[in-house]
């Protein structure tokens, strides 16, 4: 396994940010989208995975003091 580092930790963050948003946005606003339950719950799940992705790269990049963790 390659070592974890600052750099690509934050690449990590900035690419689950940005699709997060395009999933968001190009995805479960689309009104063929909207008009399939099916299809929607999917994108809506992809959206929630990719936050989660985030929020658990975020708490590895930060240590408990807020500050980026060098680990």
């Amino acid at each position: 396994m390659r070592e974890m580092d600052d750099s690509g930790r934050h690449e990590v963050l900035d690419m689950a940010s940005f699709l997060n948003r395009a999933v968001a946005r190009e995805l479960c606003e689309h009104a063929q989208v909207q008009a399939n339950p099916e299809w929607m719950a999917l994108a809506d799940s992809a959206a929630e995975s990719l936050w989660a992705l985030y929020q658990v790269v975020g708490g590895t990049h930060l240590g408990d003091d807020g500050t980026i963790s060098r680990e």
